[in-house]
């Protein structure tokens, strides 16, 4: 299946490299969960600009769901690792399965679920299980970068079914970010540029779009290339 690439082109007009981030919005969801939180291996050093260099990002549009269990909170800070990670599709459903014991690991399948998926959303379900005492559950959507991924995670609920909704919206941040440490990422923030695809977005016929980092720290986007 093809898959559509976003490509974010990078400006630093400030006098020293800065570190940028990609991150992904939240989806929307059916029944929102108490928290999501961002996580991203995709990040590049910035140099000041120079018209004869190219920085940029690249995103795919191809969807993963992740399932994990550890001893480490799902909280800003840590590290959420999914045991198991699977390419996912839109109309497409899938059951995830977490153990009630320390040290299980929890799995995730294609499947048939409560709900029905369409052509605009995907559909997640859990078994029922019981929440174990210093083992925390996650559950991550994402989707794939040329240098990895980028996506949210949140702590699932027993026997409770997700219907995920991408909306595709993306953050290029700068600030104190590791790779896939979780985070909240504040839209408008002075320290993020909000990056919008479809009808009406930052994103031009060919899907590309222009960051520029100002000397003042804020942050101003287009369609059109810079002129040099």
């Amino acid at each position: 299946m093809a898959t559509t690439e976003y490509t974010f082109n990078l400006r630093n007009l400030q006098a020293n490299p800065v570190t940028m981030w990609l991150f992904l919005e939240a989806p929307q969801f059916s029944t929102p969960p108490q928290n999501v939180f961002q996580n991203s291996d995709t990040f590049l050093q910035v140099t000041p600009y120079d018209p004869t260099r190219t920085q940029k990002f690249e995103s795919f549009v191809q969807y993963s769901m992740g399932v994990g269990a550890q001893t480490d909170p799902v909280v800003v800070g840590n590290v959420a690792k999914s045991s198991q990670t699977i390419s996912a599709e839109l109309n497409k459903g899938y059951l995830a399965t977490y153990g009630s014991s320390q040290g299980d690991a929890p799995g995730i399948v294609p499947g048939k679920t409560r709900a029905t998926p369409t052509e605009t959303n995907l559909v997640v379900d859990t078994n029922v299980f019981s929440p174990v005492q210093n083992w925390n559950n996650s559950m991550t959507f994402g989707v794939k970068t040329s240098s990895g991924s980028t996506g949210v995670t949140w702590v699932p609920n027993p026997n409770f079914e997700y219907v995920i909704t991408p909306i595709l919206t993306f953050f290029v941040a700068v600030g104190n970010y590791s790779v896939n440490k979780l985070a909240q990422i504040q839209a408008g923030s002075l320290t993020n540029a909000v990056l919008k695809t479809g009808p009406g977005g930052d994103f031009d016929q060919f899907n590309n779009t222009y960051i520029t980092y100002e000397q003042d720290g804020t942050w101003s986007t287009q369609k059109t290339p810079w002129s040099v």
